[in-house]
């Protein structure tokens, strides 16, 4: 039976696949290594952590970081949910999909298929109630929950009673700030990223069409550069529409032409700033648009495949490279989120 998770915006399904998810450890099994429930989800997250944490410096209002990748009964179709409950017990909280090598997480003992009920023992909001809503107001309250627990990051070291094994046990989760790297991996045949309510969003199809991790750290780098200069909120604010030709026309298009320009120019800062390699960037837009074509000019909201081009080789000319030395992560607590 597939596993089929509600929508993370509309229109946009995500199905996990029940015998995909067998808790798995990887790395070498100690505390500071990698877990997860599904690899692709993993690879996303690891990605999005190293962005977050080297790209710190780009970043003025700072994100506390713990390498943490949760899934909920509310993201997951009602019909699959009795199976979610069984598999996961997420009627009793969030659980663990995804852990980060090396990350504040690992370092806390976490590992996948964990699940969350009490932070500073407060308990989690409740599971099921959560998953009565409409698959978008499911969402935003499910975000809501992960917006609670970083506000008690920022304070310092959440306490978090877990459930593992039908047992309950007492951790504590510390943080790093860094950039707002809120990944998620969305499953979906739209080939397609996009910045959303402050999470940067990858589809599936999307994962599947790059060719390596340099690829995958370029579009997350982009859209994690929305959340950071809060383009999102600022088109709301303007009144531009989220999609449709009136988002293309006139007054519209400029301003959104220049939130792309600007998250181009970010996302290549932070990317590069993680150690990716830039040079991957232009032929990724070039198959991208060979496969994909492009709007006519007058409609594009996005640079041209020329300009982006231009703006990647004069990028690596100005920092002298197509990758930066990320060196090692800071130690847990040692940058304190805002």
């Amino acid at each position: 039976m597939r596993l089929v998770l509600a929508a993370v915006v509309t229109g946009v399904g995500l199905q996990f696949t029940a015998g995909a998810f067998a808790p798995t450890d990887s790395v070498n099994g100690s505390a500071q290594g990698a877990s997860f429930l599904r690899e692709e989800d993993y690879r996303v997250a690891r990605i999005g952590y190293r962005i977050g944490i080297a790209g710190a410096r780009y970043c003025p209002e700072l994100y506390p970081l713990t390498g943490l990748l949760l899934h909920h009964l509310g993201e997951y179709a009602e019909a699959d949910r009795a199976e979610a409950i069984a598999l996961y017990h997420l009627d009793r909280g969030p659980g663990v999909l995804a852990v980060v090598e090396g990350s504040p997480a690992a370092a806390a003992g976490l590992v996948a298929g964990d699940v969350v009920i009490a932070v500073n023992d407060q308990p989690w909001p409740s599971s099921s109630a959560t998953a009565t809503r409409a698959p978008d107001a499911a969402r935003r309250a499910v975000e809501a929950t992960e917006h609670a627990l970083e506000q008690q990051l920022r304070r310092g070291p959440a306490r978090l009673r877990i459930l593992r094994d039908g047992r309950e046990r007492t951790i504590s989760l510390e943080s790093i700030g860094g950039c707002p790297a809120r990944v998620r991996l969305a499953r979906s045949k739209q080939v397609n990223a996009f910045a959303n309510r402050g999470y940067a969003i990858m589809t599936t199809a999307m994962l599947d069409f790059t060719n390596n991790d340099d690829e995958i750290a370029i579009i997350l780098g982009h859209e994690i550069a929305h959340n950071v200069l809060h383009h999102p909120e600022t088109l709301k604010a303007e009144g531009v529409p989220t999609k449709g030709l009136g988002r293309r026309l006139g007054a519209n298009r400029v301003r959104v032409r220049a939130t792309e320009d600007a998250a181009d120019r970010l996302g290549l800062k932070l990317s590069w700033a993680a150690g990716y390699d830039l040079s991957a960037a232009i032929p990724y837009w070039r198959r991208y648009q060979a496969r994909f074509g492009a709007p006519p000019g007058f409609l594009s909201t996005h640079p041209s495949l020329g300009q982006r081009e231009k703006a990647i080789a004069d990028f690596i000319a100005e920092t002298g490279g197509v990758r930066a030395n990320p060196g090692m992560p800071a130690a847990p607590g040692s940058e304190k989120p805002q």
